[in-house]
């Protein structure tokens, strides 16, 4: 069975973690938390191209054999970390608040793994 490959741009998830990201940073904004607020708006691009590596390699997956689907994968995972480690080194040359903030955008997309987690319990059908 082939599932149906949609464009990235139209994926749900990534409209939901942009959403978020906007949310999150104008309430920790209007708490007064101005350079978290701006760590979780430039860690939130980071954090959707790392989602962006996991969904291509997932969707090109599905056309390879096991052992090149999972060498891509663990090879996009490994990309991923040393991104993000680079990421929060060089935030923490800006401040610890930024450091968080830099955190939150780049682990936004988590909460819809939460999310699909909590429909599957439900019994909804995932995208």
């Amino acid at each position: 069975m082939k599932n149906k490959t949609i464009p990235f741009h139209k994926d749900r998830r990534l409209k939901f973690i942009i959403i978020l990201a906007v949310i999150v940073s104008s309430l920790i904004y209007l708490f007064g938390m101005n350079e978290l607020a701006v760590g979780v708006l430039v860690g939130t691009p980071l954090g959707v191209f790392n989602y962006w590596m996991m969904w291509d390699a997932v969707q090109k997956g599905q056309t390879l054999e096991n052992k090149e689907a999972n060498k891509m994968f663990f090879g996009r995972s490994l990309i991923r970390l040393v991104l993000s480690i680079i990421a929060l080194i060089l935030a923490l040359q800006v401040g610890v608040y930024f450091l968080l903030g830099v955190m939150i955008g780049l682990f936004l997309h988590l909460s819809t793994y939460s999310i699909d987690v909590l429909n599957i319990l439900r019994g909804k059908k995932l995208q």
